[in-house]
């Protein structure tokens, strides 16, 4: 009898943690998928947090944002309160593409050497996935960053009603920040692996735990 032949050996894994970025539209589900990425191990780069850090009064876009934008925009302690400078960027384009302009060179900055030092960390202390959780990754071009990109995607109509029972907003305040964003489809075109929340919690979970099995084992 033939002697089989050995099994394949398995290709090793990675030493370095994959970096995934998440990505999706307001409303559409992109902070679920990241709370439970959590639970899993995963650590998560929050681009909102890297945000705040680049324009606090010792951050490196703070004098930048508040000379474009004026001292309407800091609050009583220092800050740039950020409820001020919403409706001034959300409302001009061009008002938005230079905040933009001020605080995207310094976040993606950030984002590249946390990711560098949780890869630097001895192998036993590395997580098993970072996520670089940003409404705007594909906007900024971050995704250059990471080695896949997953998209998290809802209907705009789920969206807006979401944003309208959530947030409070008007029909006409939900609409504009939808169109202030990417659309689905352009997001999809970028997208390693589209996450579908049009159903329920445990559906789009179901989808985050293949996605999870298919990256990290």
């Amino acid at each position: 009898m033939p002697t089989p032949d050995p099994a394949p050996a398995r290709a090793p894994r990675p030493l370095t943690p994959p970096v995934i970025g998440l990505t999706g539209g307001i409303a559409a589900g992109k902070s679920t998928v990241s709370a439970h990425l959590r639970e899993q191990g995963a650590h998560i780069i929050d681009a909102d947090r890297v945000g705040h850090a680049v324009i606090a009064p010792d951050g490196e876009a703070y004098a930048g944002v508040v000379a474009a934008f004026g001292q309407e925009i800091v609050a009583a302690d220092g800050r740039i309160d950020r409820t001020r400078l919403g409706p001034i960027v959300f409302s001009d384009p061009a008002k938005l593409e230079r905040l933009n302009a001020l605080t995207h060179p310094p976040m993606a900055a950030r984002v590249a050497a946390e990711i560098a030092g949780l890869r630097g960390r001895p192998i036993g202390e590395r997580p098993p996935l970072i996520i670089v959780d940003a409404a705007i990754l594909l906007e900024a071009g971050w995704d250059a960053l990471c080695d896949a990109v997953w998209v998290v995607l809802t209907e705009p109509a789920r969206a807006i009603a979401r944003l309208k029972a959530r947030n409070g907003m008007s029909e006409e305040q939900a609409q504009a920040r939808l169109r202030a964003q990417w659309d689905n489809a352009e997001r999809a075109a970028r997208a390693s692996r589209v996450l579908h929340n049009d159903g329920t919690v445990p559906e789009l979970l179901a989808q985050v735990e293949a996605a999870w099995r298919d990256t990290v084992g």
